[in-house]
């Protein structure tokens, strides 16, 4: 089973504090989706979690991780085919890397735009491109930063849908994040709310499918907008 520590951390932007002596295990249910308001630090998190940023005090460990961001930041001068297997190539060598990239595309319904530019894609086939090349990196946790946020609200849930089926494909572990309640039950098994900075976890819970669930969550969001949660 995958394992992700955070071990009292602090981390903040000068004076603007994040986080302090904070603490979180991730790996008992998968996927896990982070909800919380704007600034909390969801994105801070998640780049603490990839070692994209070092926290000043504490200790993270887990394995390496995909990143999939909030916008698929293709280069625009390759294709799609070679966005996918660029990360691929230093260690799988060119042919195994296109290889493993096509499977991807194929798997996400891009093969037949393999050789097409991004600025060619419809914005959700772009953000489907983003999420075939972290699902072809060799990692064992993908992380996801509001992959969906800009997206209308079917292909959002398709795209949550081929998500969930790439992780059965895959084996992987995924920590995403939204602001959306909605969004957090239809992808996530483990659901957590950041309060307001510095504030921490305001609320670790599990959905089982009770449909009474989504309403709590969603009060519960709502109050740590307002920074009223205890």
């Amino acid at each position: 089973m995958i394992r992700v520590s955070l071990k009292n951390i602090s981390f903040g932007f000068g004076s603007k504090r994040i986080f302090e002596n904070f603490n979180l295990e991730l790996g008992e249910e998968n996927p896990v989706v982070i909800l919380g308001p704007s600034g909390c630090g969801k994105t801070t998190l998640l780049k603490l979690i990839a070692g994209l940023l070092a926290p000043e005090k504490g200790e993270v460990s887990g394995p390496s991780a995909a990143f999939v961001f909030q916008e698929p930041r293709l280069l625009p001068w390759k294709t799609v085919l070679a966005n996918v297997s660029l990360p691929l190539e230093k260690n799988l060598g060119k042919a195994e890397a296109e290889a493993r990239a096509f499977h991807y595309l194929r798997f996400v319904s891009l093969a037949d735009r393999a050789g097409a530019w991004p600025d060619e894609l419809s914005g959700g086939q772009r953000q489907r491109a983003g999420i075939a090349r972290a699902f072809a990196y060799p990692a064992p946790l993908i992380l996801m930063d509001e992959p969906f946020q800009s997206l209308d609200i079917p292909l959002r849930r398709r795209l949550m849908d081929l998500t969930l089926r790439l992780l059965a494909e895959s084996g992987r572990t995924l920590a995403a994040v939204t602001h959306d309640p909605a969004e957090a039950v239809h992808l996530g098994k483990r659901i957590i709310i950041l309060g307001r900075r510095p504030k921490g976890i305001v609320f670790d819970g599990r959905y089982s499918g009770d449909p009474a669930f989504r309403a709590g969550l969603e009060e519960k969001l709502a109050a740590a907008l307002a920074g009223e949660t205890e």
